[in-house]
């Protein structure tokens, strides 16, 4: 019997020059971020991809290699000698080129913020990639966090909830305060074990001047600074959790109060951040109320330079 070819000649594998991820706990502006880069003339920013966490969270693609690499007896990658950064820098080639068309050749970016959680697997699937880790303060976070479904238009959020694709987070303050502690602890130990490659930015600074914030994410990149990112990040107001008469995300830029959450939480919500976050809070340099000897006023003043993290 004769073989039947696939239709069409294969295309040819195209690598990005570049990459960026800017990963950060849900509900800091990675996606206002990620938006903001996409507008320079060299750089790509599409929807989130939100698949990567089914494919390679849990570091499901480093236990396939462990089983079939390790097997007792043969199996081709026994055999072949690959490697795990091989396997793995093999994966990302052929998400890389699907990305890097849709791009027309421009770097994309990637502004899925779960993916703080598996950034060591993405530098290894794709090894020339950077990350941008934008870091907001916990409360900020949290609060924006537990609002989420205010976002959302008439029936959406239950019938999201229903389908699965409301987040714990979203639902429950607990949930919330795990989401932003782990996010930031995984995105600021990646920033530590690869600095040359994560470029940590306060989400409060990018608010305060985006224009200065934006020129020092483009010399990390290595680009040329552009007009449009800052002028985009002063055109859109970061997150949509609290909505102006018009609807979700109304609230215009130059208007808009960000609630304070400590003033508005209770007591009990107040303790469960404390017991959650409160290291995480310090080691990042954003004080609570009571804190001592750490700058600030204790309502929330980061410092301008953050740890890379909470120690272990």
């Amino acid at each position: 019997m004769n073989a039947v070819p696939f239709p069409g000649a294969p295309r040819p594998i195209v690598r990005c020059a570049g990459p960026v991820f800017v990963i950060g706990a849900e509900r800091s502006g990675t996606t206002a971020l990620g938006r903001a880069i996409g507008s320079h003339s060299q750089f790509y920013a599409g929807d989130e991809t939100l698949f990567f966490m089914e494919l390679f969270g849990n570091r499901r693609a480093e236990a396939v290699h462990e089983r079939w690499a390790g097997r007792p007896s043969s199996s081709w990658l026994r055999r072949e000698g690959v490697s795990l950064d091989d396997f793995l820098e093999a994966l990302g080639a052929g998400i890389d080129a699907l990305f890097t068309r849709a791009a027309g050749g421009r770097r994309w970016v990637d502004h899925t913020p779960s993916y703080a959680r598996i950034a060591t697997t993405l530098g290894r699937l794709f090894p020339a990639a950077s990350f941008i880790h934008i870091l907001r303060d916990g409360r900020e976070v949290v609060n924006s966090m537990v609002n989420i479904a205010s976002t959302l238009s008439g029936d959406e959020a239950e019938v999201m909830k229903q389908k699965g694709f409301l987040p714990e987070w979203g639902r429950d303050f607990r949930a919330a305060c795990v989401a932003w502690r782990d996010a930031s602890r995984a995105a600021a130990d990646h920033a530590r074990q690869h600095p040359h490659r994560c470029h940590t930015l306060l989400h409060r600074d990018l608010e305060r001047d985006p224009a200065a914030a934006m020129a020092e994410v483009f010399r990390f990149l290595g680009a040329p600074d552009e007009p449009a990112p800052a002028e985009f990040l002063r055109k859109n107001r970061f997150n949509t959790s609290f909505t102006g008469p018009g609807g979700p995300g109304t609230t215009r830029p130059e208007t808009y109060r960000r609630p304070d959450p400590w003033a508005e939480w209770s007591e009990e919500q107040r303790g469960i951040f404390r017991e959650v976050a409160a290291d995480d809070m310090r080691a990042f340099g954003f004080p609570l109320p009571g804190d001592t000897g750490l700058g600030g006023d204790g309502a929330g003043a980061a410092a301008s330079q953050p740890m890379s993290g909470p120690m272990p």
